[in-house]
């Protein structure tokens, strides 16, 4: 992949995604979905002492953080409306959606959006976790509308045609709603120095849909933006569901220990 360069601050110091944490209600349930029905396996390197109630696993580009909640914990007031800004999905990438999504229809797992072909010439599933959290798979490349750097373009589909149709499930990307998307690409490209890929327009949507690709490391994030007026995110920060994301730092000077991303999505920095 191309060093993240042409923005400031850029690429010695924010290395991309480092994990998802995700909440959850009953641990062992969990673990027998992500990594059972997955195929997601426990994590080697952990970026913290082992602690009671918290479980990683291995997404192969990121890491996933399952942590208890607390008794009778909820989503929170996140809801499954893409216009609430925050956190909106995990994307993972199969080698063949509709192969994959039979395991979960075998295994009794209903989806939010059925497999089907898609904006960009993917295809995609949506579904749910045992709690609620939204997760996506898809499978190909993705056809841009307008690409900003042909050169992750091309080795995104370089890596699409590589994947053997009976690959499992790797991290792909996270997606997030923006209410203001001057202030997130000040963030998350200029800061952070991640760079733009592309941008999909969704034309026929009458939420006057956009999304922004960034590449975050080995990951990318999504960042989804609306005419149509946003809501706020949710704020509880042991609710189910998805509750951060981390981000693999180098040495962040005096300033840039902690970030604040514009629509109330928890960022946290990890040295390790």
């Amino acid at each position: 992949m191309s060093p993240h360069t042409g923005h400031p601050h850029a690429g010695h110091r924010h290395t991309g995604i480092s994990h998802v944490e995700i909440g959850v209600s009953d641990a062992e349930r969990s673990l027998d979905f992500y990594r059972g029905l997955l195929g997601l396996r426990p994590a080697a390197d952990a970026p913290e002492p082992e602690r009671p109630g918290v479980h990683w696993l291995d997404a192969d580009g990121a890491l996933l953080r399952l942590a208890q909640a607390p008794a009778d914990s909820t989503l929170g007031g996140w809801v499954g409306d893409d216009l609430q800004r925050g956190m909106r999905h995990v994307g993972l990438k199969v080698g063949d959606v509709h192969r994959r999504s039979e395991r979960l229809r075998d295994a009794g797992v209903t989806f939010s959006i059925e497999p089907t072909r898609a904006v960009g010439d993917v295809n995609l599933a949506f579904f749910r976790d045992p709690d609620g959290t939204l997760l996506e798979f898809i499978d190909g490349h993705l056809h841009y509308h307008h690409v900003h750097d042909q050169g992750l373009a091309d080795r995104e589909r370089s890596l699409a045609e590589a994947r053997p149709a009976d690959a499992g499930p790797v991290f792909d990307h996270v997606a997030l709603t923006s209410d203001d998307l001057t202030a997130t690409l000040a963030l998350y490209r200029d800061t952070l120095g991640y760079p733009l890929i592309g941008r999909l327009d969704h034309t026929q949507d009458p939420r006057g849909f956009v999304i922004h690709y960034l590449q975050a490391g080995s990951g990318v994030l999504e960042v989804f933006t609306f005419t149509e007026p946003t809501t706020p995110a949710p704020t509880d920060p042991e609710r189910l569901g998805l509750r951060a994301v981390a981000l693999a730092a180098g040495d962040a000077p005096a300033g840039q220990e902690r970030l604040a991303d514009p629509d109330g999505v928890p960022l946290r920095l990890v040295t390790r």
